[in-house]
């Protein structure tokens, strides 16, 4: 048992580090990016968040009885399929340039410090916001690639178009193709037909020695999973289950994100001693993630810091669970299963059933 619960710890410790160590980067990226190339940069993130806290709840449905005594505890994996078409963006929107980018538009056009003109232009630039088109990686995208900003000029003011590189911007997970997390659960019940689930994940930054300058990564999670079996006079033929969950995700002061499932499952056992019950599952999903930053950029009269608020949506809204549990002892179980939809999703377990 010690073994297995190091282990455990390792385990967990891996898959939910991964974007708590990207997130001391997480600040320092963002920071370089308006709100409208925020949105664009990080959604692919947001609906992984969102597919991952909202798979691996249920891989055993509760017995059809009023009132017995069920404790399981589950060490949980989960991940999400990142496709190419979200891993680089473009979009037209808006920025405030820094005074490195101004000088380098208005030089691309012949304007140099102590050019009185130079002088008035600057200031010109950094007095608003300019309409550009912005292109680059997503969150997921390639390390090696950087942002861009393609500057359409203005004749009014002589200056040509221009596209400036925002090195600070560029893929931090480096073209992952599965963005995976890690969960530890206790389901307790079984009365009226309905059992009780907690999820939670301490501080990981700090629980495995991590700096922490790269911000906690916590959440927490609650639900429940009825048999409505339990009132009909006849046993049923499979076992059936009605769940709502919720969850809360935190990563450093950045992100905030929240999730709920609502789904309906169905399971039946086969064999003895060692046993096997497939299920499958329809559930509708949610997820809104809340991103906070500070966006830097520069003005006439020195530096200045916007704090910007983004509330963004994951994509998934209904979706098919179709999986397996073994019991391979009265107290170990295995599973495994895939949810299909916009985000697809796998999830593994191992459970300690009591």
């Amino acid at each position: 048992m010690k073994n297995i619960l190091i282990a455990s710890l390792i385990y967990l410790s891996l898959g939910a580090s991964i974007f708590a160590q990207s997130n001391d980067n997480l600040d320092q990226t963002l920071s370089n990016l308006s709100r409208d190339a925020v949105n664009a940069y990080i959604s692919p993130a947001v609906s992984g968040f969102g597919s991952n806290l909202n798979s691996g709840w249920v891989s055993k449905l509760p017995s059809a009885s009023k009132m017995s005594l069920y404790v399981d505890f589950k060490i949980i994996g989960m991940g999400s399929f990142f496709s190419n078409n979200k891993k680089d963006f473009l979009i037209t929107g808006q920025v405030r340039f820094t005074d490195q980018q101004a000088d380098e538009i208005l030089a691309n056009s012949g304007y140099y410090f102590p050019d009185p003109r130079y002088v008035v232009l600057k200031n010109e630039m950094l007095s608003k916001d300019w309409t550009v088109n912005i292109s680059g990686p997503t969150v997921i995208g390639s390390k090696s690639e950087k942002a861009k900003i393609e500057f359409p000029g203005d004749q009014s003011l002589g200056i040509q178009s221009h596209t400036v590189t925002i090195d600070q911007v560029k893929g931090l997970l480096d073209n992952w193709k599965i963005f995976p997390s890690a969960a530890l659960q206790l389901t307790v019940g079984t009365i009226a037909g309905t059992n009780l689930s907690i999820r939670y994940l301490p501080d990981i930054s700090r629980t495995f020695g991590f700096n922490d300058q790269l911000g906690k990564f916590t959440f927490w999670g609650i639900g429940f999973i009825h048999n409505p079996g339990v009132w009909f006079m006849i046993p049923l033929p499979v076992d059936l289950g009605i769940g709502y969950f919720y969850q809360k995700l935190k990563v450093g002061n950045t992100v905030e994100s929240t999730n709920s499932q609502f789904g309906l499952y169905v399971s039946k056992s086969f064999g003895f001693g060692i046993s096997f019950a497939p299920y499958a599952g329809l559930t509708f999903e949610s997820s809104k993630t809340k991103v906070t930053y500070e966006y830097n950029y520069d003005t006439s009269t020195g530096p200045s810091t916007l704090k910007i608020n983004l509330d963004l949506e994951g994509e998934n809204s209904a979706a098919l669970l179709f999986g397996c549990n073994v019991k391979l002892s009265s107290v170990v179980n295995v599973n495994a299963d895939f949810k299909v939809a916009k985000t697809k999703t796998i999830s593994a377990g191992i459970s300690f059933v009591f």
